[in-house]
């Protein structure tokens, strides 16, 4: 499937993405553009035929160090400059194909890039639920010692990663 990753635009109709998660849904379709005003950066995932089939969406963040896993937190300074990756999702016809996965690197490679320029030690991440949790866990992210749903990785693992110069 040919698959292009663009930033939100105002031609994009979003009105019929439906992950099978309505708070990722009705967030891409109702405030996705206005937080777009506010300083977070949305990317649309688009078919051939222009529909939308994914997204996800970053902003600059901070994690307290007290918050962080102790490896991370050791040397950090109070307040550890990172990337959040807000959002991320696919529309549910496209699970199960291994996608998802590739929707994640992709977010990764923008939030490196955009670490080189801004500066930044780590991506954070909300997972939305359980299942959301257990796939960052599964590439790598690690949960906040007392908040499984957070869950961080730190940016020059992701750079190695994805064979990336880090910084």
């Amino acid at each position: 499937m040919n698959l292009r990753v663009v930033a939100l635009g105002e031609a994009h109709d979003l009105a019929g993405f439906a992950s099978g998660n309505l708070e990722l849904d009705g967030w891409l379709q109702h405030h996705a553009r206005q937080a777009t005003g506010q300083g977070t950066r949305t990317y649309v995932v688009i078919d051939p035929d222009g529909v939308v089939v994914g997204y996800f969406s970053i902003v600059p963040h901070v994690l307290d160090r007290g918050d962080a896993p102790k490896k991370l937190a050791r040397g950090a300074p109070r307040q550890i400059p990172g990337i959040l990756l807000a959002k991320l999702a696919l529309a549910e016809p496209l699970h199960s194909r291994g996608l998802g996965a590739e929707l994640l690197v992709c977010a990764l490679a923008t939030i490196v890039d955009a670490a080189r320029a801004a500066g930044g030690k780590v991506v954070i991440v909300d997972a939305v639920d359980t299942t959301a949790a257990d796939f960052y866990r599964h590439h790598d992210f690690e949960p906040l010692p007392n908040r499984a749903d957070r869950l961080v990785l730190k940016l020059s693992t992701v750079a190695k990663a994805l064979g990336a110069d880090w910084p």
